[in-house]
C-alpha cells in the first residue's frame, strides 16, 4: 500500500484513524459504538489494518474462510506456531481440528476430565480459603487453567513454571500488532523450546503410551509430523491458558460487581451457565479474530484488496444493538446472550469452548458454594484491560465466611 493511499484512507476513515490501542485497552466499547454506527468497517492505520465491528458483518467474514482466511504467512500466529488448525483452512484444517477433538468432545470432558477440574479447583481454592482478602488471577484462575490443560495434553506437572514462562512470551507476541521485532523474536525462541520439549515427550509416548492427547496424537496411524502435533499442541496450550483464565476472571469480576443477579445465581444455580455466556458477551476474554483477505470483495460498501487485513472485532459485534437489546448491561437472563461470538464462528469455532465453560462454571459454581460472602476488595479495585486479550490484570477479593468443601461427585 503507498504512503499516497495510506493517506486517503486515513482522510475517508476519520474515526478509524483516530483509533489508539492505548484506548481499546483501557474501554474498547464507546470507540466500537462510534465505529459501529458510522464506519463499521473502516481503516485503522496505527495497526495497518481494517476493523469489522457489527455483528452481522463479523459473522459473515468468520463464515466466508474463502475470501477471508487465516492460511497466510504473513499470519502472526503461524508466524508463532507454525500451521495448525488455527493457522490452515479446507481440508487440511478438517483433518487437524478432527484429529485434536476427541477429549474436548462434552462427553468425553464429562467422563475424563470434569472430576480433575473439581478437584484442582478445590486444591487452589483450599490454600485461599483461610486469607481475609486474596488475589484471584494468579492464585485461581491460572494455575487452573494451566494444570487442566497440561493434563489433557499429557505435559508433567514438573514442567509448569517453563509453561509458565512461555506462555508469557506467546501472549506478548500474539498481540505484537505494532510489529516489535524483539517481542517477535522472543516469542519465536520460546514457541521453539516448547517445540524441543514436546518432541522428547512424543518419542516417550510412542515407546509408552499413555491417556492423553500428545500420545494419541504421536500414535495415531494418521502419522503427523512431529512439527504438525508440535504446532498444534502449542494452539492448544495458549488458548488453554488464556482463554480460560480470562473467562474466569471476568466472570467472578461481573458478578461481583453485579450483586443483585450474584444472589440471583446463588440462589439458583441453573442461572450459572446464563451467566458465564453473558459474561462471555459483554466482556470477550479475546477481543478480535484475524483474516486476511484472499480476493477483491465489497463489505458494507467498502472495497477489500487482496492482501488487506481485516480486524474482526469480536467485543464490538458482542455488543451490537441491533442484535442485542441494551448491550452494554450485563443481564444473566438475557434471552439470546448465546449468540456472542467470543468463541469465533464456523469452521475455526474454538475447540476447546467446552473446556473453557467446563472449568469457569466449576470455579463459579464452587467460589458461591463456599463462601456467601465473597465480595471486590474495594481497596484494590479491578477491572479489564487489555485491547486483544481483555481481562483483569489483578483480581482482588474478601473471601468473607468460610464454607466447607461440597461433594459434587
Amino acid at each position: 500500500m503507498t504512503l499516497r493511499s495510506r493517506t486517503d484512507l486515513a482522510v475517508r476513515f476519520p474515526r478509524g484513524a483516530a483509533v489508539r490501542l492505548d484506548s481499546l485497552a483501557e474501554n474498547p466499547y464507546p470507540v466500537f459504538h462510534q465505529l459501529r454506527e458510522h464506519e463499521p468497517v473502516t481503516w485503522v492505520p496505527e495497526v495497518e489494518m481494517w476493523f469489522v465491528t457489527r455483528r452481522d458483518d463479523v459473522a459473515a467474514v468468520l463464515a466466508d474462510f474463502e475470501t477471508f482466511t487465516v492460511d497466510t504467512p504473513h499470519s502472526v500466529i503461524r508466524d508463532m506456531f507454525g500451521r495448525h488448525m488455527m493457522t490452515t483452512d479446507g481440508d487440511e484444517q478438517v483433518q487437524l481440528k478432527r484429529m485434536c477433538m476427541p477429549p474436548f468432545r462434552p462427553k468425553a470432558l464429562l467422563e475424563n476430565t470434569a472430576r480433575e477440574v473439581r478437584r484442582e479447583t478445590d486444591v487452589l481454592i483450599d490454600r485461599l480459603a483461610n486469607q481475609e482478602t486474596t488475589e484471584l488471577r494468579l492464585g485461581l484462575a491460572k494455575p487452573l487453567a494451566i494444570h487442566t490443560v497440561i493434563t489433557l495434553l499429557g505435559i508433567p506437572s514438573s514442567a509448569t513454571t517453563r509453561i509458565r514462562e512461555w506462555y508469557e512470551h506467546f501472549a506478548r507476541a500474539l498481540a505484537n500488532f505494532v510489529g516489535d521485532p524483539e517481542v517477535r523474536d522472543r516469542g519465536k525462541q520460546a514457541a521453539n523450546e516448547f517445540g524441543a520439549y514436546c518432541v522428547v515427550l512424543l518419542d516417550q509416548y510412542r515407546r509408552s503410551p499413555q491417556a492423553c492427547l500428545l500420545s494419541d496424537l504421536a500414535c495415531s496411524p494418521n502419522g503427523l509430523t512431529d512439527q504438525e502435533i508440535v504446532s498444534n499442541a502449542l494452539i492448544i496450550l495458549f488458548g488453554g491458558i488464556e482463554t480460560t483464565e480470562a473467562m474466569i476472571c471476568n466472570t467472578v469480576w461481573a458478578l461481583l460487581t453485579h450483586p443483585r443477579q450474584l444472589a440471583a445465581v446463588r440462589h439458583d444455580r441453573a442461572l450459572i451457565r446464563p451467566a458465564v455466556e453473558e459474561a462471555l458477551r459483554w466482556e470477550a476474554a479475546v477481543q478480535s479474530c484475524t483474516r486476511h483477505v484472499t480476493r477483491n470483495t465489497v463489505l458494507r460498501g467498502v472495497d477489500l484488496r487482496v492482501g488487506d487485513v481485516v480486524q474482526c472485532m469480536l467485543g464490538a459485534a458482542n455488543r451490537d444493538p441491533e442484535h442485542f437489546e441494551d448491550p452494554d448491561q450485563f443481564d444473566i437472563r438475557r434471552p439470546n446472550a448465546r449468540d456472542h461470538l467470543s468463541f469465533g464462528a464456523g469452521r475455526h469455532f474454538c475447540l476447546g469452548a467446552p473446556l473453557a465453560m467446563l472449568e469457569t462454571e466449576t470455579v463459579v459454581q464452587t467460589l458461591i458454594d463456599r463462601f456467601p460472602m465473597l465480595e471486590l476488595d474495594p481497596t484494590r479495585p479491578a477491572t479489564p484491560r487489555g485491547y486483544e486479550f481483555r481481562k483483569p490484570p489483578e483480581l482482588w477479593v474478601r473471601m468473607g465466611r468460610t464454607g466447607g468443601r461440597v461433594d459434587r461427585r
